[in-house]
């Protein structure tokens, strides 16, 4: 998670330095589309990492199979679908508006249409965290998912040497190309760890009629209500600035959003790795306690960590934009409150994540 951090904010300063802010704002937003599509399995992933977190044999069980099976068409589906809408979105143009101001730079929508077909044929891929997530192989997700951003720091560099500048506007792209290159990379040692399980489920996956798989929606969606809270509350921040500021407000708030994403990041990893060992506690009936000390070491870690920043936000902000985006006071406390709601949330929702604790959550998410 440092790497990220400090791979982040190196390109950060890269691109803020080479390519200026306009073009910083518009590869802020191309690089959020994940984040905002972040339901891919509509939920029903939560049924695979809860039922391989329980399993005695993940390479032999047939129910587990068959939820593989389900889930793997419905990443499919949607991939197909996400496709369909970004071709639909290039040929009518409707991606100059959707990203508001930035939309205005020449290329932005095929830059826009390029970083979504990528997204689109990595979604299958995307199984791999959930099966390393319920065989309890958290530190494996988060080592693989820390090569992203040197990845995409190299392939920014690259980028701006080879093109001389002249294609700022696809910049964004080099962050796809690095998730994919991981992706595979997961999926490879996904496959290793559980090879009957991935190489049955590959198999049926295109055989619907003749494997029809199993229900796996009852928990899909009520998950797919949190999963979609999220992006709603969170991810659809910058493209609202997109529309109703400017690239100065899209650039303080995706400076500000580099340093404090990263600590979200850290929550999120410490607290699903918590996902799969209450699962298994609480079909072994050796839960003792709940997680609110957790809660509350994560809370204030976060608001210590705040704290350091506003005391050296104006050196660290500076490093980061090179000089040319300014990041307030305000800002900065903001976005510490929301990243302490979410250390105060996560133990809490992971020791809840059985199907009656998931459709619990449907209101209080949406709400």
């Amino acid at each position: 998670m440092c790497t990220s951090l400090v791979f982040g904010v190196l390109t950060t300063r890269l691109l803020l330095g080479t390519v200026g802010v306009e073009n910083y704002a518009l590869y802020s937003l191309l690089i959020a589309f994940p984040a905002l599509l972040s339901f891919t399995d509509l939920g029903a992933g939560a049924v695979v990492v809860n039922s391989i977190a329980t399993s005695e044999d993940p390479n032999n069980d047939p129910m587990l199979s068959a939820q593989l099976t389900s889930v793997g068409r419905i990443l499919v589906g949607f991939a197909a679908v996400t496709m369909f809408i970004n071709i639909l979105l290039l040929l009518s143009g409707s991606w100059s508006h959707l990203l508001g101001s930035s939309g205005k730079i020449p290329g932005a929508d095929v830059a826009a249409f390029l970083c979504l077909s990528i997204f689109a044929c990595a979604v299958p891929v995307g199984i791999w965290v959930r099966i390393l997530l319920g065989l309890r192989k958290n530190h494996l997700i988060i080592l693989l998912q820390g090569l992203m951003s040197p990845l995409n720091f190299v392939f920014v560099w690259a980028i701006l040497g080879l093109s001389n500048e002249g294609h700022a506007e696809l910049l964004a792209v080099s962050s796809y190309l690095a998730s994919f290159i991981v992706g595979l990379i997961g999926l490879a040692i996904a496959g290793r760890m559980t090879p009957k399980l991935l190489r049955r489920a590959l198999h049926d996956v295109p055989r619907p009629v003749t494997v029809p798989g199993t229900r796996v929606m009852d928990v899909g969606w009520p998950m797919l209500a949190q999963l979609l809270a999220t992006p709603i509350a969170m991810a659809s921040q910058r493209y609202v600035l997109a529309h109703f500021g400017n690239s100065n407000d899209v650039a303080q708030y995706s400076v500000a959003a580099q340093v404090f994403f990263a600590f979200n990041a850290l929550i999120t990893a410490a607290g699903v790795s918590l996902w799969p060992r209450f699962a298994r506690q609480r079909s072994k009936g050796t839960i003792k306690h709940g997680p609110g000390w957790l809660s509350a070491i994560f809370a204030t870690g976060i608001v210590c960590a705040t704290a350091v920043i506003w005391v050296f936000g104006d050196e660290l902000f500076g490093f980061t934009s090179n000089g040319e985006v300014s990041v307030r006071a305000p800002t900065i406390f903001a976005f510490g409150a929301m990243v302490v709601c979410a250390a105060i949330l996560y133990p809490l929702g992971m020791f809840i994540m059985d199907k009656p604790g998931i459709r619990f959550q449907v209101v209080p998410a949406l709400t």
